[in-house]
């Protein structure tokens, strides 16, 4: 039979793992966050260039 100070030991221990394990999510949402936002700015780049390439092309066309 374990001791109270071992059981304590032993409940703290698991509860730093439990913290850990809480950060490590946390840090994995803010990348995929961070990823998010690349996206995002990727497909307005995209969206900027698209309107550049119709503009362009319908100025060809004498389009206004």
């Amino acid at each position: 039979m374990k001791d109270w100070l071992t059981l304590g030991i032993e409940m703290q221990r698991d509860l730093i793992k439990a913290q850990q394990a809480q950060m490590d999510a946390a840090r994995k949402m803010l990348d995929a966050g961070r990823d998010v936002i690349k996206l995002q700015q990727a497909g307005q780049r995209a969206a900027e260039a698209n309107l550049a390439a119709w503009k362009q092309w319908s100025s060809m066309w004498g389009w206004k």
